[in-house]
């Protein structure tokens, strides 16, 4: 391991903390506490979107499919590089409370305590899913919609962020992990309306 990756872990998980850091940074990395915001969301685009809403949809479940269900678990296997939480006993682990169903743990005090070192040389640190999926996302947002867009990068970096905070992540494993989400994202993206396009025109075919 690096120095400057400890030191920076150092700042961001232990020295720039904040108590209403403790409960936003689990908060936004907690993705199944947002579900049923998202599934709302996504109904609404799906009903109201049009043609162009619903290509958004398509390129974001390819951009996730992609990126976390092929990406980030293949280089995760490759990999092998164990959390700072599961490595040192000095990193702080933040998560929010327990609760049924997942939302309502957004209203629970956050908990925290310290690092649980296991006897491991094997890991699922590197890259950083989370960080993946919402450059990913924020990518195709961007492709359709540049201002929306914009807040969508700001989320995502906040999140990357967030997996620092709450000790999951090792500095390193988030930035990689950015270009990473954009690439899929843009992938994404060239498929779908690649693969729309072969579409129409074996229609126009047919015809």
């Amino acid at each position: 391991m690096m120095e400057w990756d400890r030191q920076w872990l150092q700042h961001i998980n232990q020295e720039w903390t904040h108590p209403f850091l403790d409960w936003l940074m689990p908060a936004v990395s907690s993705i199944h506490a947002w579900l049923p915001l998202l599934v709302v969301a996504s109904v609404w685009i799906f009903w109201r979107g049009g043609r162009a809403g619903r290509q958004f949809l398509l390129c974001t479940a390819v951009a996730i499919c992609l990126g976390d269900g092929v990406v980030s678990h293949t280089l995760k296997h490759i990999v092998g590089r164990v959390r700072p939480q599961d490595s040192m006993t000095e990193v702080v682990t933040r998560d929010l409370g327990k609760g049924w169903p997942e939302f309502i743990r957004l209203f629970k005090p956050p908990v925290q305590h310290p690092g649980r070192p296991k006897k491991v040389d094997h890991g699922k640190s590197f890259p950083s899913s989370h960080t993946i999926n919402l450059f990913a996302v924020a990518m195709v947002i961007a492709h359709f919609r540049r201002v929306w867009g914009a807040f969508a990068f700001l989320l995502a970096a906040l999140v990357g962020y967030s997996r620092v905070y709450v000790g999951a992540h090792w500095p390193s494993d988030v930035v990689p992990s950015a270009g990473i989400g954009l690439l899929v994202g843009w992938c994404a993206v060239l498929l779908v309306r690649s693969g729309l396009s072969w579409l129409a025109r074996r229609r126009a075919l047919r015809a």
